[in-house]
């Protein structure tokens, strides 16, 4: 199982995504990415905000978890999507980095029905409908060792 990280950062009721061109459609992604062997979560997703927009991200508690079932083209998938609690620096598409065509802010009332990867616009619009909620990450649940 492949595991992928994400963040949600809302400012002023509008989400920072990555805008992608698929099948000649605007597709909207939470930015995160793969998760290498042995990386920690937390660190994978510092990494990979720091790589493709260039900026420190300051990550707060998971928010949602997702499983997308395997295809032909991509093995089964973990989503783990954490909440950002503050992001450093002006995000900007790094084309060395990640094939996003540019930065866009969604706005909340449009998460439902614009087309996002992973697939949680409705989701997450219900996510901030809602007073929002989060599950406690705990980023190493094998500290005392016992076996």
């Amino acid at each position: 199982m492949r595991v992928r990280v994400s963040a949600v950062f809302e400012q002023g009721n509008e989400i920072l995504c990555m805008k992608y061109i698929y099948g000649g459609k605007e597709v909207f992604a939470i930015p995160g990415g793969g998760v290498d062997k042995d990386m920690p979560l937390q660190e994978a997703i510092v990494n990979e905000w720091k790589a493709e927009l260039g900026v420190k991200l300051e990550v707060g508690d998971v928010i949602m978890l997702g499983e997308a079932p395997g295809t032909k083209r991509h093995p089964q998938t973990l989503h783990v999507i954490f909440a950002a609690k503050e992001v450093h620096g002006i995000p900007k598409i790094r084309p060395d980095h990640t094939r996003s065509i540019d930065v866009a802010w969604l706005p909340i009332d449009r998460l439902k029905s614009s087309p996002m990867y992973p697939d949680i616009g409705k989701k997450l619009h219900e996510y901030f409908l809602n007073a929002p909620k989060s599950i406690e990450f705990i980023d190493n649940c094998m500290e005392r060792g016992y076996w």
